[in-house]
């Protein structure tokens, strides 16, 4: 971020949009180049696997490739990417690993909507895991404060039309994890 050339496209991306669109962009940026950097290695996931990974319980976080995204149905897992933001369909997830031993970072790519122009991005580093994380682990909750199941649809109608949602972070690294348990497995 801060090489002048990096700096200038930032300039010219987000101007004057203040600190957290900064963010968004500059983590955006970040993914997007070890995207490139590592072949933009893409894997579509199918309906079936991705009913699979839902009601999977291995999890991992060795990835293929340095760098992926996983990209998945269309209008098939739901989130809110922000607290007070409406329902957006997950287009997919750009995923690396990191520095951190069994941690991975995670770009999900929320869909358009018309209030606004271009798409949500929610990034975070860690891993899901159903054991307690040691000292040296990120682990981040991926319990529903509401108690109900992980992925369970939260929009009217889900059940009936074969959705998935994702209610938090930890819900998108838990996916994450469980996908790329079903690429390591073949």
């Amino acid at each position: 971020m801060l090489l002048e050339p990096v700096g200038r496209l930032l300039r010219e991306i987000v101007g004057d949009a203040g600190p957290d669109a900064l963010e968004a962009h500059v983590l955006l940026l970040h993914h997007a180049y070890l995207f490139w950097a590592a072949d933009q290695r893409i894997y579509q996931i199918s309906e079936p696997m991705l009913r699979r990974a839902v009601g999977d319980k291995r999890v991992t976080t060795a990835v293929p490739q340095p760098a992926q995204y996983l990209q998945l149905p269309e209008l098939r897992v739901w989130g809110s990417p922000h607290d007070a933001s409406p329902p957006e369909p997950l287009d997919g997830l750009f995923v690396h690993r990191t520095d951190a031993a069994g941690s991975i970072a995670v770009l999900a790519i929320f869909g358009m909507r018309p209030d606004r122009p271009g798409f949500s991005a929610v990034g975070l580093d860690g891993r899901a895991d159903p054991d307690d994380p040691s000292a040296t682990e990120i682990e981040v909750a991926a319990t529903r404060e509401d108690g109900s199941a992980a992925f369970g649809p939260r929009l009217a109608g889900g059940t009936a039309a074969g959705l998935f949602s994702v209610a938090n972070a930890g819900e998108l690294l838990l996916l994450t994890g469980r996908l790329l348990a079903l690429l390591d497995s073949g």
